[in-house]
């Protein structure tokens, strides 16, 4: 399985590269986005791939913002309502579970709270989400148990980081602890995060934990999965010579 995954800063290479390499392309089983990129960015690279997309939002809303809300009636409706939410042909990950073949998707918008503006949480709000998207997978289990099904792996797209894995000591930046304990409850597979942009930085974020490969994705990444192994590409030249092996 291969995955495209995009966030935070959007990449003409990427661009250049999906309309002269339509075949390569065609070999991605779907799309990511880790929030905080437009909408015309997002459609052309849907629109051109071709695959299933699955979304959350950034701290800075550019696909389902409704500017009538209050912070705080925002706040409540993500917490609370079930709601399946589309966007671009993709699906709005936040809060919720979707089933991709033997993998269960779940995601978390926004970052920590740090003004009143855009997707903002406190740790206990996210926790909250979390708390809701666990019992979530539980259910999901327990039925995979009961029916004697494959265990499927889980595969996490958040706009922040977890606490302690490239975050920041500045409050916008800092990683949720309900992340964390997340993580170490369902051990994941993956880790999407974007919102840790990498000027100043020397070195690409991608680091396992435990059995979880947790990949800053700024920019793009593309990832190989084979069962249980996990290949991140990060940079246009790689996944040519990728593909050409």
């Amino acid at each position: 399985m291969k995955i495209l995954a995009v966030s935070d800063k959007e990449d003409t290479k990427l661009q250049d590269f999906i309309l002269q390499n339509p075949n390569v392309i065609k070999n991605i089983d779907f799309i990511v986005s880790c929030g905080d990129l437009s909408k015309n960015y997002l459609e052309f690279i849907v629109d051109s791939v071709k695959r299933y997309f699955f979304f959350v939002e950034g701290n800075h809303p550019t696909l389902n913002n409704d500017p009538a809300k209050d912070y705080f009636r925002k706040i409540v409706d993500k917490i609370y309502d079930d709601e399946q939410q589309f966007s671009l042909g993709g699906i709005n990950l936040h809060a919720r579970m979707e089933i991709y073949a033997d993998y269960i998707l779940v995601g978390f918008e926004g970052s920590m709270r740090y003004n009143m503006k855009g997707y903002q949480y406190t740790e206990k709000e996210m926790a909250r989400i979390v708390g809701k998207v666990s019992r979530k997978i539980k259910i999901q289990q327990i039925k995979d148990f009961i029916f004697r099904r494959k265990k499927k792996k889980i595969i996490v797209v958040s706009h922040a980081p977890i606490s302690g894995v490239h975050d920041k000591e500045d409050t916008c930046h800092k990683g949720f602890l309900c992340f964390k304990k997340f993580l170490n409850k369902f051990n994941p597979l993956i880790w999407f995060h974007g919102h840790v942009h990498f000027e100043g930085q020397t070195n690409e974020q991608i680091t396992k934990v435990d059995n979880t490969m947790v990949i800053n994705v700024y920019g793009f990444h593309v990832v190989d999965v084979e069962d249980s192994k996990v290949s991140v590409v990060s940079n246009i030249n790689n996944f040519i010579n990728t593909e050409a092996r």
